[in-house]
């Protein structure tokens, strides 16, 4: 009965897709929250129902076909520099799937071939982001919609923390729970109603950094209010999801933000991001006073030491161990065990750089960070333009903190990457943003007045 109601609402996504490809999308959004709790309550907890998002994706794709290919050409007008330094990357990924082949040997074919597939899938989903963000009106729905589906979805991670015996609460490899042991510190982490913390962590601080973006666009304080508590409420999940990367994250994204829209801050809107950042406040505040919560907020401690280990991911110990052109596409893939047959897998790599390098080889590795770093380059000269008729400074600085809050997220963890949800949800936001100086042109073409047909006289 549990399947088939899943599968009945997967089917009613899959039509409202082929009818009406945006609305499709809030449906995806929507069945990447449902995914998890639904796969934890089904028996076996199928692997396959954690790609449910991917197939009303490839339907989006199919739907928007005619609409992708259109700002498909007008992304390579406009961005003709990060399609060459793209190719490049595309390059060194086919040489690295043909690297997996020989790790692997051709029987296990699908495992370069399951990780060429993730490496490509964010493309398509940058361009439907593009695609879908015709207006900052549509990238404020996807906002709107994303904070109401989150705001539920999180309370699961409370409901945990309390041990609530729910089949749908926790980890889908570990029901019974995990504790994950800092120096003098052992966390519960903890996932809710999502298959894993880092999961969680990701949507809590995803859910952090729309809910500060839309209280500086709301400027007032009554019309802020109700996005402070969305704000503090995924910064309050963040922090019981055990995991640093989620917090940090958030810091990221505040430090991004300010540093490019400083300057524009009217008086409420300071007077709204302190107020926000006192509730945060409270939160530490509170979790700190109890002996067993108080192991969250001592869980976020980190040394120098531990982010440079963190940020370079095993780089000098993969080149060590797999040489310069690395063991190809797979080999630290997360899921891929499910084809190989067994639990262990070639790669140990965690952090960005290191399993960048060993899929990669050092040769890949450098093509990525170049292709990264044009595309910086491309994304900071947007969000300098100032406020347009049809796009805001504003929520173009919030995209791209976004955007560099999930670089280093991925840096750090990369491993949390294959999970197709924030995979596709990174690309998207990224294609959103780039979208955001064709507003005005697009606007344009909407309003053109069509001309009437001149009558054909007659005799």
């Amino acid at each position: 009965m549990i399947t088939v109601t899943f599968a009945a609402f997967l089917l009613f996504a899959v039509a409202v897709s082929l009818v009406d490809w945006r609305r499709g999308w809030l449906l995806a959004l929507l069945v990447g929250v449902l995914q998890d709790p639904f796969r934890k309550i089904t028996p076996g907890t199928p692997v396959e129902m954690t790609f449910s998002i991917v197939l009303i994706y490839l339907v989006i794709l199919f739907s928007a076909q005619a609409t992708l290919q259109r700002s498909l050409a007008d992304m390579r007008r406009r961005y003709a520099q990060l399609i060459v330094f793209g190719g490049l990357l595309m390059i060194f990924l086919i040489v690295a799937a043909i690297t997996g082949l020989a790790t692997y040997g051709i029987e296990y074919w699908k495992v370069p071939a399951l990780s060429l597939f993730i490496y490509l899938m964010p493309v398509p989903a940058l361009v439907l982001g593009y695609s879908f963000a015709d207006s900052e009106e549509k990238i404020l729905t996807v906002f709107r919609f994303y904070a109401q589906i989150t705001t539920v979805a999180l309370i699961g991670t409370p409901l945990e923390y309390l041990n609530i015996p729910w089949k749908a609460l926790g980890m889908v490899a570990m029901p019974e729970g995990f504790i994950r042991q800092l120096p003098g510190v052992n966390i519960r982490i903890l996932s809710g109603f999502y298959r894993a913390p880092d999961i969680m962590g990701w949507h809590a601080a995803t859910l952090t950094m729309i809910g500060l973006t839309m209280i500086l666009r709301n400027k007032t304080l009554r019309a802020s209010w109700p996005w402070m508590a969305v704000a503090t409420w995924g910064f309050f999940n963040a922090l019981l999801s055990g995991r640093r990367k989620a917090v940090y994250a958030i810091v990221v994204f505040v430090v991004v933000l300010l540093w490019r829209y400083t300057r524009r801050l009217t008086t409420a809107q300071f007077i709204s991001f302190v107020l926000a950042g006192v509730l945060m406040a409270v939160v530490v505040s509170r979790v700190s006073s109890s002996e067993e919560s108080s192991v969250y907020t001592k869980g976020t401690a980190v040394t120098k030491t531990e982010v440079f280990q963190r940020l370079e991911g095993g780089f000098f110990d993969t080149i060590d161990q797999f040489g310069v052109m690395g063991a190809g596409l797979g080999t630290a893939t997360q899921g891929v065990r499910h084809l190989l047959g067994r639990d262990v897998n070639v790669g140990w790599q965690e952090g960005g750089l290191g399993k960048l390098t060993i899929e990669l080889g050092v040769p890949g590795l450098l093509a990525a960070i170049l292709f990264t770093a044009v595309l910086l380059r491309l994304l900071i000269r947007i969000s300098w333009f100032p406020d347009e008729p049809h796009t805001t400074k504003l929520i173009r600085c919030g995209l791209l903190a976004m955007v560099m809050a999930n670089i280093v997220g991925f840096l750090v963890s990369a491993q949390a990457y294959s999970d197709p949800v924030l995979t596709l949800g990174t690309a998207f936001f990224l294609g959103c943003l780039m979208a955001t100086p064709s507003f005005e042109e697009r606007a344009v073409v909407r309003m053109e007045p069509v001309m009437p047909l001149t009558p054909v006289p007659t005799t």
